[in-house]
């Protein structure tokens, strides 16, 4: 296992299209200012695409470039506009400590237009280099090292043509086994109420319905006009109705005390006063969150037995605000206990800050900005929740970083 701990740099490079940051996943933070680059699809979900001018440049020194790290990313290099080559040079250039002259260069050969994985290892005085997961070079570095880079044969643009997507950095050398491990850490479909894993209370969700539905679009003024086919219906302000998902689930206990009692931790996360967290983990950094409630009753499918038992049973849900916007927020240490969420916005918006607590009817409509705060007790990484009519957000800034801007 690569310890949690070690990552000192995460983008996963999924921002929308014309976002100006990159936003790092890891504890420290280290956004990166993207300009003249643009963020398209990727391997999964989106990806940085350069085209020979653009940068996304991080002012910070992430990396200690005396000790040992580990630099993994997806590159798909792109050809030049005039050229027919169906493979591309790139090089791993290392800066040493004195004489230009001790710079080195390992230059290896990649296909155009396919994504591929690369590493780069420092441990001690070496720098390894994988790709795809197989050792590929090694570079001898001859004292200090004063910089390093991965570069492309072209020598007709400034910097690079060709995306990149899902840069880790490790403040530890990785083995090959890690390194391949890495491609596999693959988050499995999870379902979680209030944080607590539905697996784990002996529930397993077998199918699910309306999480990415479109809700029914609520009653419009509508005319029926005698002379003309059809109808006049006003569509300039669209508003939806409440989002409605169904979890057909079946819960598996060790007898009928067992299975009455996981029946009862279930239905109590539906209790207490407010909406209830529904989390569905599909992606390492882009879960899909829900803020609902239990309108029906649950019946439940079974046969009492004293020793292995099953029931089936679904669970009917209800998300009242089905518009949002989805934040990510992660405290380290009281330092880092405060988000903060800048809003400018004619329409009331509500405000889940993921630990159970929400704020509501937060409206601007003197019309300037205002600033609301939550500070968070413990550690842990934390998604809050924008809802309301978010098309009509005129203003919006947050120390947080957007995981869904409008979903």
């Amino acid at each position: 296992m690569i310890p949690d701990e070690e990552l000192i740099l995460n983008l996963p490079c999924d921002e929308r299209a014309n976002s100006t940051t990159a936003y790092d996943y890891s504890p420290g933070r280290h956004d990166a200012a993207v300009s003249s680059a643009l963020f398209t699809p990727g391997r999964q979900g989106n990806c940085l695409h350069f085209d020979g001018a653009g940068q996304a440049t991080i002012d910070s020194n992430v990396i200690d470039l005396n000790g040992d790290f580990t630099l993994l990313a997806w590159i798909k290099p792109h050809p030049l506009r005039d050229s027919s080559t169906r493979t591309a040079k790139i090089g791993f250039f290392v800066i040493n400590h004195i004489s230009p002259t001790e710079d080195l260069t390992e230059w290896l050969e990649l296909p155009l237009q396919v994504w591929t994985h690369i590493a780069l290892v420092k441990e001690t005085q070496t720098l390894s280099v994988y790709i795809d997961t197989q050792f590929k070079a090694q570079i001898q570095i001859g004292g200090l090292l004063r910089g390093f880079a991965i570069i492309q044969d072209y020598y007709t643009t400034d910097l690079a043509i060709a995306d990149i997507d899902e840069v880790k950095i490790y403040s530890i050398a990785l083995t090959q086994e890690q390194i391949t491990e890495s491609l596999n850490d693959i988050n499995q479909l999870e379902y979680y109420i209030n944080g607590q894993s539905l697996r784990d209370m002996g529930v397993i969700v077998k199918s699910s319905t309306g999480v990415l539905d479109r809700p029914k679009l609520k009653s419009t003024n509508t005319t029926d006009c005698p002379d003309d086919h059809g109808e006049v219906v006003d569509l300039f302000a669209k508003r939806y109705s409440p989002r409605d998902i169904t979890l057909n689930c079946w819960m598996r206990a060790t007898g009928k005390m067992d299975f009455i009692t996981r029946v009862n931790n279930l239905l109590q996360e539906f209790d207490a006063a407010g909406t209830t967290r529904l989390t569905i983990a599909l992606h390492p950094t882009k879960p899909l969150v829900y803020e609902v409630y239990l309108p029906e009753g649950v019946s439940f499918d079974k046969t009492w037995r004293d020793n292995k038992m099953i029931g089936s049973f679904s669970l009917k849900l209800r998300e009242p605000q089905p518009v949002k916007r989805v934040l990510r927020f992660q405290r380290t240490s009281d330092a880092t206990a405060q988000i903060s969420v800048t809003i400018k916005s004619p329409s009331a918006l509500s405000i889940f800050w993921g630990d159970g607590i929400a704020d509501h009817d937060l409206v601007t409509d003197d019309g300037s900005a205002a600033t609301y705060s939550h500070t968070y007790a413990t550690d842990g990484i934390y998604y809050p929740i924008v809802a309301g009519v978010i098309e009509a957000i005129e203003e919006f800034t947050t120390n947080a970083i957007v995981v869904w801007d409008k979903i």
